[in-house]
């Protein structure tokens, strides 16, 4: 039983050698002899031609350019977690309710609270929230502000009273 154990190993290891050394040197390739103590110069002429300068609009496409290439990799992250969604910008005043008058003698005012000092004031139309923010229209539960020309509208949400 030995015997035949040997006799099998010799005939793997044999097979072995036999399939693997014309693998091994199939892959040589006999590089051609460098002189050792050979050094060479090279020497490149200067350059001549000047890189052409940008002017402000040309370089204002470039990086608008850049920007708009990179930008579609800046949403597209492969690295967020999945579900992720950009945050909200949080809003800075908070509509608590609107009064509006029957008569046509006063005008219809607002009660819009500060979320920043947590305080609450009454405004009408055409007053001014902050140094750039203005309140154009007073609806029902509703107020349309502007800002830097855009507006965007606060509505009355009853969350706030179901805490």
């Amino acid at each position: 039983m030995f015997r035949f154990l040997l006799k099998s190993l010799a005939i793997a290891f044999g097979m072995g050698i036999i399939l693997i050394l014309p693998l091994l040197f199939a892959n040589t390739q006999h590089l051609p002899s460098t002189p050792r103590n050979k050094t060479v110069k090279v020497s490149t002429p200067p350059s001549t031609t000047k890189r052409p300068q940008l002017t402000k609009d040309k370089d204002r496409e470039v990086r608008f350019q850049q920007t708009k290439f990179y930008r579609t990799i800046i949403d597209n992250n492969l690295f967020r977690p999945l579900g992720w969604s950009p945050a909200r910008p949080k809003e800075s005043f908070r509509l608590l309710g609107t009064r509006i008058p029957t008569d046509g003698k006063t005008p219809p005012q607002a009660i819009i609270q500060a979320i920043q000092g947590n305080k609450t004031y009454m405004f009408t139309t055409g007053d001014t929230l902050s140094k750039d923010t203005t309140i154009t229209n007073i609806q029902s539960k509703q107020v349309t502000l502007e800002k830097s020309g855009r507006q965007r509208t606060l509505k009355l949400g009853t969350t706030i009273w179901l805490k």
